[in-house]
């Protein structure tokens, strides 16, 4: 539950397209591929962005105490 309320402010540090990938991937259920049409980028590029977005929030997260 604790990990819940922290995660809407670790999300608002993200940029608005990092935030939309994640949104298009684990809410939406798209696959890399999918995401990468939908937003116009390579499959590749969708997957560093990721990486690095899921990052961003474990180090937010860790930081808090999670």
């Amino acid at each position: 539950a604790e990990t819940r309320v922290a995660l809407g402010p670790a999300l608002a540090t993200l940029d608005e397209r990092e935030q939309k990938i994640l949104t298009l991937r684990f809410y939406g259920n798209l696959t890399q591929s999918q995401i990468a049409d939908q937003v116009g980028i390579s499959q590749m590029h969708v997957s560093r962005l990721l990486t690095k977005a899921l990052t961003k929030l474990r180090t937010q997260l860790a930081a808090d105490g999670l």
